[in-house]
This record gives structure tokens, C-alpha cells and sequence, in this order.
């Protein structure tokens, strides 16, 4: 095991690095991010924060937010990163259930969430002109708390103090059975992953940069690009708020080579025009968090062939309960239609029984790492040897592995198991079709199926209605043909670009609790 604390780990890789970091136009090497991961440590530890206290971190994708996340984790405490547009309730909620002793927010953040505050402006980081022009503009704010260390010079050389078994994070999660959980990440599971992510690139990334797009809060976005991407020498170039535009222009430029985020992302890159032109640029692109659409990577690698690029769009799988990734394809391995083979990781597909099922046959995936959580916030350490995932798959004759869906999501018809995901999947094939979610709804207390799409066809809707249902028909068993189908210009997504299934069941009043 790695006995370095994450922020060892890091800090090692970018040492005397003369780009590690790039926002909005200013660039920070290796040592000037130490020097102010350094202050804020020593900020943070004058505050009174110590080896096994808690440090809420309430913040968008900027600097801060980095430097604060790694400053806790030298002083050994633990960085509960939350999302930055919780409501205040609900933020004092976590900040109770964490323990912890101080929040760091935005300065827009006026309410009293039961700790005292650290407050950031987002613009002490930009560069000097734009940085004044900002502050010129900005109101003067109304909550109360201490400004953050922007200027501030590390007081003391204080020593890192975290170990690899120590707890580095606590990251939300909906848990392997839809459960809200806060997730216990060590040191050492949070440094494999980020060493397993990179394990896939199969080409040296040093110099070019990464994409930080996805929030911190997000296994993904924190585990894999930035400590797995940055700490192998990309340049993270960060986008505090998904701003499509900006990124394609990065991409353009050359900016950004590498990318993971998750599918929704790459679907509206490929809308931009500077990302289209931009693409022969492109090295590396991998797509997690959700299901990548056929429709979506098979415009991407012809795109980038066409471009002469080397890069394709690979699709991975992970959950938070493994910090970020365990199965991915990757460069001479990638396969269409599936989450390619394990990584770093020994994954089995199993019955209800929790017996290992052949090849081909559907399942639950087990999941077994060295990268598995510590365990769940208020619940004992975890000791199991596999971690049932709540999802569905099987390995296919070539060894990679299909994901099949959530469990959660299985609708029974007529005593037969429907995979929703098998319907989105077989809809997205007929041409005009650019995403499909299938949802369970009761009608005289029958199950029944509305699928609901989005399209790129002026055709009426009744007509492109007949040509879906007629193509469905012909692949899939009779129960799992849809009653109902709804056609919408865009899907309700969560806050880390997923589909959201709980407002579109609303929609058609099934909700997850009343299903």
C-alpha cells in the first residue's frame, strides 16, 4: 500500500513543474500551487484544524477549492466537499452529520450553516487586471466570516501528517441502493484510483492539458481528473461552471487534449463548432458517470478521424464506493456498447444467491479493489471482500463487460425482467433518435413503459411515434414495448450532467417513492 497522504502524492508530481494549473487566463506552476496549498494549511491549522477534524468545502471548480482540498489533507484532517448549490438547510444538515469545524463557501453565502465561515470571492485568483475590473463590479457581500488566505505566505513549514489509511475525503453518493450516503475515502484508495485512471491513457500526458469540467464533489471529477490527470503531469485547465463555449474554444486552441467527463458533456461539445474544429487536437477522451449513447461515440471517433486525430471516446464505470473507476476501455482495447474490461480491479457478475453466473448471463456486478471506501459515513468500516453494486451487467464473448442497468431500474412485466437501459439502447439505433429514457409507470396498477426522446427529425411526431415503435418491435420481446411515447426537446439532468429518471417518472406521476 501507498502510505503517502493524497497530498504527498500530488504535490510530489508537481514540484518544479512550470504549468500545473490554468484559470481563465492565468497559469500556475507546480511550486506556486504548493506554496499556496502551503498557506491555506497553515490558515487552516491557526483556525484551530488538526489530524481527524472535518473541513467543509462548499465551492464551485476554482482555485480555492483545490488548494483548499489538499491544505486539509496535509494537515490530516478530512475534506468533506459538498456541492456549491446546496440550499443552506440542507448544507447545515452535512456540515452536522460530518462534524465538521469550518466551512469554506463563497462569500454569497449570508446564511448561518452552524460553524464559522471562510469566505472566497471568486476573483482572487484571476489575473491582475481582470481581477480588478471583477472586484470593481462585484457588491459588497453580507455574510459573515473571514476572508480566505489569498495573499497570505505559509507561516510555518509545517509537515504533512496524513498516512495512507487515514480518511482523506468524505464524498456524497447515492449509495449501491439508491440511498443517499457520504462515502469515507483513505489516502491510499484515492491515490490508487488516480494511478489506475492514468494506467488507461497508455501514452505519456505530461504538459497538455485536462479538462477539470466535472465538480470536485464527484468522485470522477476530483479522484480522476484532477489528482489522477494533474499528478501525471496534464496542466489542469479549470471551468468553474460547464461553460461549453469556453471549453470548446480550449480545445480549439490546443488548451485541452484530454478530457473525461461524462456523456451528456461530450454530447454538447459536439454541438460546438470550435470543438468540431478543434478536434484533431484531441489525445484522450473518456466518458463515465453514465451510460455513453452508440450514437455519441460514433460521432466522436469519426470525427476525430476525419480530423486526423488519435483520440476516440472511451467508455469507463465506476462508483463512489471505489472512488471513481474500476472497468474502462482504453486505448487497444475499446469495444462499442460496452464499459471494457476491469481496472485495478476484480469484478464478477453474480446471481441473487451471490454466486458467480457464465459468460453471457446478467447479473450484479461484485466488485473487489484495493480503491474500495473505507466505508459510509456513521456506519462501521467496510470488510467485505466484494461490493454488491446495485448494477446489472454480464461479460460479453470477448471478455468485456455490458452494463445492463441499475437493479433498481428492472421493471416487471408479465412476470419477465425489462431492462430499461436494453430499450434506450435499441431506440438510439433508429437515425433521427439522440437520447431515450425509458420509465416505469402504473396505469390500473399495471406496469407499464413510457419512453421518452429527443430527436433531430421535423417529421410529425405521430409518424416518427410509428417508425420507434416499428423498430422496437422487431428487436425486443413484446412486454417491453412501450404504452406511452413522449417526445421532449431536452432531458431534466442532475447537477453532474446525469439523466434524471426522478423527474422524468413525475412527469408522468410515477414518482420513485409512489412506484
Amino acid at each position: 500500500m501507498d502510505n503517502r497522504s493524497a497530498y504527498e502524492y500530488f504535490t510530489s508530481s508537481i514540484r518544479g513543474r512550470k504549468a500545473s494549473l490554468y484559470y481563465l487566463g492565468r497559469t500556475f506552476s507546480g511550486d506556486e500551487v504548493i506554496a499556496h496549498i502551503d498557506a491555506v494549511a497553515s490558515f487552516l491549522s491557526e483556525k484551530g484544524i488538526g489530524k481527524g477534524d472535518v473541513v467543509a468545502i462548499n465551492l464551485p471548480n476554482t482555485p480555492e477549492c483545490i488548494f483548499t482540498i489538499y491544505a486539509t489533507n496535509k494537515l490530516g484532517a478530512i475534506a468533506y466537499v459538498t456541492h456549491p448549490l446546496l440550499p443552506a438547510c440542507a448544507l447545515r444538515m452535512g456540515i452536522e452529520e460530518s462534524g465538521a469545524k469550518i466551512l469554506v463557501a463563497m462569500d454569497t453565502l449570508s446564511e448561518d450553516v452552524g460553524v464559522p465561515k471562510v469566505l472566497c470571492d471568486g476573483v482572487g485568483y484571476l489575473p491582475f487586471l481582470p481581477r480588478i475590473f471583477a472586484r470593481l463590479l462585484r457588491k459588497k457581500s453580507k455574510a459573515v466570516g473571514e476572508r480566505f488566505p489569498y495573499n497570505r505566505r505559509s507561516a510555518s513549514p509545517l509537515a504533512p501528517v496524513g498516512r495512507g489509511e487515514d480518511v482523506a475525503l468524505y464524498l456524497p453518493s447515492g449509495g449501491t441502493t439508491g440511498e443517499p450516503k457520504v462515502i469515507r475515502v483513505t489516502n491510499a484508495a484515492l491515490n490508487l484510483n488516480a494511478t489506475a485512471t492514468l494506467s488507461l491513457a497508455r501514452m505519456p500526458v505530461e504538459g497538455f492539458g485536462v479538462l477539470l469540467a466535472l465538480p470536485f464533489f464527484h468522485g470522477f471529477g476530483l479522484s480522476s481528473s484532477l489528482h489522477g490527470g494533474v499528478s501525471s503531469g496534464a496542466i489542469g485547465v479549470i471551468l468553474p461552471f460547464l461553460d461549453y463555449k469556453r471549453a470548446a474554444k480550449y480545445v480549439k486552441k490546443g488548451r485541452v487534449k484530454f478530457i473525461l467527463a461524462v456523456p451528456n458533456i461530450f454530447k454538447k461539445l459536439l454541438a460546438e463548432s470550435d470543438f468540431r474544429a478543434g478536434m484533431g487536437n484531441m489525445l484522450l477522451a473518456f466518458s463515465g458517470g453514465d451510460t455513453l449513447p452508440d450514437g455519441v461515440k460514433k460521432e466522436y471517433d469519426a470525427l476525430a478521424e476525419e480530423k486526423g486525430s488519435i483520440s476516440r471516446l472511451f467508455q469507463g464505470y465506476g462508483l463512489a464506493e471505489t472512488v471513481s473507476v474500476c472497468a474502462s476501455n482504453c486505448p487497444g482495447e475499446d469495444k462499442m456498447g460496452t464499459i471494457g474490461k476491469p481496472v485495478y480491479a476484480e469484478i464478477k457478475v453474480v446471481d441473487e444467491k451471490g454466486e458467480a453466473l457464465p459468460q453471457g448471463e446478467i447479473g450484479e456486478l461484485a466488485v473487489k479493489t484495493d480503491c474500495m471506501m473505507k466505508g459510509y459515513l456513521g456506519q462501521e468500516d467496510y470488510k467485505g471482500e466484494y461490493l454488491l453494486t446495485g448494477d446489472l451487467g454480464y461479460y460479453d464473448e470477448d471478455g468485456f463487460l455490458v452494463f445492463s442497468g441499475r437493479k433498481k431500474r428492472i421493471i416487471v412485466i408479465g412476470g419477465m425482467n425489462i431492462y430499461p437501459l436494453e430499450i434506450e439502447r435499441t431506440v438510439c439505433e433508429v437515425d433521427f433518435v439522440t437520447a431515450a429514457a425509458a420509465e416505469e409507470y402504473r396505469e390500473n396498477d399495471k406496469p407499464k413503459i413510457c419512453l421518452f426522446v429527443t430527436d433531430n427529425s421535423p417529421l410529425p411526431e405521430e409518424q416518427k411515434e410509428r417508425i420507434i415503435l416499428s423498430h422496437l418491435a422487431d428487436r425486443v420481446i413484446k412486454y417491453a414495448l412501450p404504452s406511452k411515447v413522449v417526445f421532449l426537446r431536452a432531458f431534466p439532468m442532475t447537477p453532474v450532467g446525469k439523466v434524471d429518471h426522478t423527474a422524468l417518472k413525475a412527469t408522468i406521476g410515477c414518482s420513485a417513492e409512489n412506484k
